[in-house]
């Protein structure tokens, strides 16, 4: 039998009724579990996780949703990454604007750092207040736009990703590229917004965070198996980056009933090294 047409209060007794009725997590939850390398999170105004696809979950190391809900982005990576969602959380939550299509890096799951291209947007109450945000992120590929115009900057990031442990210079990275130096710094900076050393340094910090958090490896394996010089130098770059030591940092870790910080308004994100 053909339905019959709504009128307008109706229509609206109808969505209501419905979404009403609906088991949590069979909407965006499910339908991005379906779209492989993409992402799809919820977070509240505290910028603590509420809601997400289980294929993200995943990626930060959880077997389920549930087991992420309250967590925040302080909880799975290292505090020079986390500064910078938090800070793009409560930009988007505090004006109440969109933001769209920005490039950032993560941790990928062998230790090393992923570009994403990540849009956020406001959640708002019945009354027009924001009570949260909706993110989706999906894993940059080499036929993204980004890539689009420099495939070269594609096979730099996939070698570093694959030799990150290994001793190379910033010369080797722009020999496989096949580009000179000068123009890889530039393209460093204009599509990611840092430059050669920071990105190669980043990643290997923030391999090192990952195996301080989730082993009892000493410090100087660590670092060697990081791709730092030494204990000496890793230490040297968590100072720079984190204000921490590799060992405190470690220890802040293994107190579970310590709270997690959240940024001052005088975090600086992703300083020059």
């Amino acid at each position: 039998m053909r339905p019959t047409p709504l009128d307008e209060a109706d229509l609206s007794d109808c969505r209501c009724a419905f979404f009403a009725s609906l088991r949590p997590g069979q909407l965006m939850e499910s339908l991005f579990n379906a779209i492989p390398g993409a992402f799809y999170f919820v977070k509240n105004t505290d910028s603590r996780f509420m809601g997400a696809s289980l294929s993200f979950a995943k990626t930060l190391g959880e077997s389920s949703v549930d087991s992420m809900m309250g967590k925040t982005d302080y909880d799975y990576s290292p505090d020079f990454l986390a500064d910078a969602f938090y800070a793009d959380d409560q930009s988007v939550m505090q004006t109440g604007k969109a933001m769209f299509d920005k490039i950032e890096l993560v941790p990928s799951a062998d230790g090393s750092l992923d570009w994403l291209c990540t849009s956020k947007i406001p959640l708002f109450d019945a009354a027009g207040a924001v009570v949260g945000l909706a993110g989706v992120t999906r894993v940059v590929r080499d036929s993204d736009t980004v890539y689009a115009d420099h495939p070269e900057m594609h096979r730099i990031v996939d070698y570093v990703r694959a030799h990150y442990r290994e001793k190379f210079s910033i010369s080797d990275m722009a020999k496989e590229g096949g580009i000179s130096v000068s123009t890889q710094e530039r393209l460093f900076r204009k599509l990611f917004g840092l430059t050669p050393l920071m990105y190669l340094q980043k990643t290997r910090l923030n391999a090192a965070c990952a195996m301080l958090r989730n082993t009892d490896v000493g410090l100087s394996r660590i670092a060697m198996d990081c791709g730092f010089n030494d204990q000496t130098s890793m230490t040297r770059l968590f100072r720079l980056e984190l204000r921490i030591t590799p060992l405190k940092y470690r220890r802040r870790f293994s107190e579970a009933s310590l709270p997690r910080r959240r940024p001052s308004s005088t975090t600086v994100l992703f300083p020059q090294v």
